[in-house]
């Protein structure tokens, strides 16, 4: 059990590693603006431009401050007077919301590059939506957060008390120590590591789910992709791919119910602790040291591995 959870913690610190790059790269701000909140009231940030990528992260208790930077279409550095022109900031108490006048379908806005960064409080409720193309990033916030992606990236790290829901029509979401996660990429790779409850959708293609140390209820559901969950099973969990593989592992003697279950696909058992019928299964249903939480994975073809 203690080199189970020693596993699981260096599969995190990797997951985090791999989501810090996307904070690491961060613009000379061009445009800035602060506005100052009151530490004893929630703060709610809402943000919806047409393009670019978005930071959000905890700074200080007593201001949300707005950064913005970009390149125009030749590569040269959009002056402060573009981001005064184009950014509409409005502010209500401690609710702040962030527009951008700039058109999805303009072909000159579709070739700049533009980036923002946004430093709130912890305790802040964040609803971001990029409508055309552009990463997300969020860190050390309280939540709940909304943040939905029409073609980009989705990273989340520390959002510890209440939920993230993330949505990018193609693109990866990385979430990591969260109070819990639904995440649905159209075409990408979710991973998932140290969370609360966990719901993991890819719609299409070959993406892959990787969901590390959830402690609460699982739900997972691949295309083509592999469905890949190491946990201790804390609640119900409920896997499913059309043909990519699932593989679930488990720590020695944990307790559990498990049905696995594919059409041409072979199920494969590779615990001291589990009945192996030997040659090819397509079905299996048993109960572990005495049952526990269930455990359901199903696939039209792939390979089922419980470990």
């Amino acid at each position: 059990m203690r080199g189970f959870f020693i596993a699981s913690s260096a599969v995190a610190i990797t997951a985090l590693s791999r989501i810090g790059v996307a904070f690491a790269s961060e613009p000379i701000p061009v445009f800035q603006r602060t506005l100052p909140t009151d530490i004893k009231e929630y703060t709610t940030l809402d943000v919806a431009v047409h393009r670019g990528n978005v930071e959000i992260s905890y700074s200080r208790e007593d201001q949300i401050a707005v950064y913005a930077s970009g390149k125009d279409a030749g590569g040269k550095d959009l002056p402060v007077e573009f981001f005064a022109k184009t950014l509409v900031i409005e502010q209500k108490g401690n609710s702040v919301s962030i527009r951008d006048a700039l058109s999805a379908d303009s072909l000159l806005s579709s070739l700049y590059s533009i980036d923002y960064r946004i430093d709130v409080p912890r305790r802040t409720t964040v609803d971001s939506e990029v409508s055309g193309t552009g990463n997300q990033s969020l860190i050390g916030v309280s939540g709940p957060a909304t943040l939905i992606s029409g073609t980009g990236d989705i990273a989340a790290v520390y959002v510890h008390f209440a939920p993230i829901y993330a949505r990018t029509g193609k693109g990866n979401i990385s979430c990591t120590r969260a109070f819990g996660v639904n995440a649905e990429t159209g075409d990408g790779n979710i991973t998932l590591m140290e969370n609360g409850n966990s719901e993991a959708v890819v719609k299409k293609g070959r993406g892959k789910i990787e969901v590390g140390g959830a402690r609460g209820t699982v739900y997972g559901s691949t295309d083509a992709g592999t469905l890949h969950v190491r946990a201790v099973p804390w609640s119900d969990w409920q896997l499913k791919s059309k043909s990519g593989s699932i593989r679930i592992e488990l720590p020695r003697k944990a307790k559990f119910d498990v049905e696995a279950s594919s059409g041409s696909g072979q199920v494969e058992v590779g615990r001291d602790d589990m009945q192996n019928a030997g040659g090819t299964v397509h079905h299996l249903h048993q109960q572990v040291n005495g049952g526990g939480k269930h455990i359901v994975a199903r696939s039209i073809s792939g390979h089922i591995s419980i470990e």
